[in-house]
Parts: structure tokens; C-alpha cells; sequence
């Protein structure tokens, strides 16, 4: 009964149902990509690299690792947002853990979000201005503080709803991804020899990344 109360007292609040939708997503993920690699070794590969490169790298080096590997443009857009879905909700919900911290104690992950919290204030009056076309743009940008993580953050500082905060957010992230995809794919039509363009393209930029990610989860005051 004690088990049965606590998930109940943890469904009940928006942090705790964010976290349930973000388990329920990784297990989605997970099943794809086993599925993926007992069908076609070459495919589960692609699905799970592209899923580091777009966590370490951002969505261009996940989209661009997909379209290397020949990738249908389409399956490209779905599971790329797909993967900044589960990103978002994830980080969301810890995030809102973070004010309470009834579930979410110390560590590097609540550095982490600390910090995208922090860079979160310092654009939220330049886009309070603009509202959610703000943060649809401010989503849309390639830039290593922007996205759709600091973006629903945002969003929230500035009092928008749930569903209005992630339909801008997700809108703004399929947009950007659409329009990489679209680009890589035309790079795969023009370059000969696309997988090591995409490949050099990818490590350079998850290296470029990789200095702002350590700063996020090791650092107290990055970006403050």
C-alpha cells in the first residue's frame, strides 16, 4: 500500500506525470532501437549513434548523422523529434522537481538544470517582448544556449500553460529540424563521399558542444 501511495502522490503533481510520460518515451525508444538492431544491424546502429550525436551534439550532428547513413529524410524528421520530445519532457519534469526538490537531490544532474535555468532568466525579458513567437524563434536558432530545453523553460518563467509552453517549443524544434534535414539532404545529393563529410561535420560539432555540456553539469553559476 505504502508503494502504491507514493506513485499515486508523485502521478498527482505535473513533475510527476512529465516524469511518467518521459519513462514511458525512453521505453518507446528502447524498443525501436532493439527492434532496429534485430532487423538491420546497420539501421539500430544509426538509431542509437544518432541518439548520442543528438544528445551530445544538438539535433544538427543526430539529423546529419541520420542522413549520412542513408537515412529516409522522413524517418529522419519523425525520430529526430521524437528524440527532442523525450529530451524536453525529461528535462522539464526534473526541472519543475528542482523548485521542490522532493524527488531530485543534489548531484551533477541538478547542476544541470540549475544552469539551464539560469540561462533561462537571462533571455526571458528580451523574449517576454515577443511572447511565443519568442520562444518559437528563440527555439529555432542553432545556437549552444538556445533550444528546446532552455525554451520551455522560458516559457514557463513567462506563465504560459503546459500544452501552449510544448506546442511553441515542439513547433520551433520541427521547424529547425525539418530545415536541417532538408539541408544535409541536399549536401547528400551534391557531396561525393557524404558519410565522412557528415561524420567530420558531427564530431566537430558534439566537440564544439561538448565544453558547454561539461560546464552545464560540472559548474555551479554557468551562464549566470
Amino acid at each position: 500500500m505504502k508503494n502504491k501511495f507514493n506513485l499515486r502522490s508523485i502521478y498527482s503533481s505535473e513533475a510527476g506525470r512529465m516524469l511518467f510520460v518521459s519513462i514511458f518515451l525512453l521505453l518507446i525508444f528502447l524498443a525501436i532501437v532493439g527492434y532496429a538492431f534485430a532487423r538491420d544491424f546497420v539501421l539500430g546502429r544509426t538509431l542509437l549513434g544518432a541518439f548520442f550525436a543528438h544528445t551530445l551534439g544538438g539535433r544538427a550532428a543526430g539529423v546529419g548523422l541520420c542522413i549520412a547513413f542513408d537515412m529516409n529524410i522522413y524517418l529522419t524528421i519523425f525520430y529526430n523529434m521524437f528524440l527532442e520530445v523525450l529530451i524536453v519532457c525529461f528535462s522539464f519534469s526534473l526541472f519543475l522537481y528542482s523548485f521542490t526538490n522532493q524527488y531530485f537531490r543534489g548531484g551533477f544532474l541538478q547542476k544541470a538544470i540549475k544552469n539551464s535555468e539560469r540561462n533561462a532568466r537571462k533571455y526571458e525579458e528580451v523574449i517576454s517582448r515577443y511572447g511565443w513567437i519568442g520562444i518559437f524563434i528563440f527555439v529555432m536558432i542553432p545556437l549552444p544556449v538556445t533550444g528546446p530545453v532552455v525554451g520551455s523553460f522560458i516559457a514557463y518563467f513567462l506563465c504560459m500553460n503546459l500544452w501552449k509552453n510544448f506546442l511553441t517549443v515542439f513547433s520551433g524544434t520541427f521547424v529547425a529540424i525539418v530545415l536541417w534535414s532538408v539541408f544535409f539532404e541536399f549536401l547528400s545529393d551534391h557531396i561525393t563521399k557524404i558519410q565522412g563529410v557528415f561524420a567530420v561535420i558531427a564530431i566537430v560539432v558534439m566537440v564544439y558542444f561538448l565544453k558547454h555540456i561539461r560546464n552545464w553539469f560540472l559548474k555551479d553559476g554557468f551562464g549566470s
